[in-house]
């Protein structure tokens, strides 16, 4: 149970610090958050997993088109 309560707790102050550094950027820029996510470019999955320190994960990358 401590383990689980240590991870919250870093998991939590992750999300706040990048939390923190969007709104900055957002600021900086003079932009609207909508207009920030349609000029980000896709995240790199692969790239994030490793940040996060996953070491034993699988990209499925779906070759089925996207319906709209």
């Amino acid at each position: 149970m401590k383990h689980k309560k240590e991870w919250e707790t870093k998991s939590l102050e992750w999300i706040h610090k990048l939390r923190e550094e969007i709104d900055r950027e957002i600021m900086e820029k003079g932009i609207t958050p909508a207009q920030w996510i349609k000029a980000r470019d896709k995240p790199d999955v692969e790239l994030l997993c490793q940040r996060l320190g996953l070491k034993n994960f699988t990209l499925v990358r779906s070759k089925a088109k996207a319906k709209v």
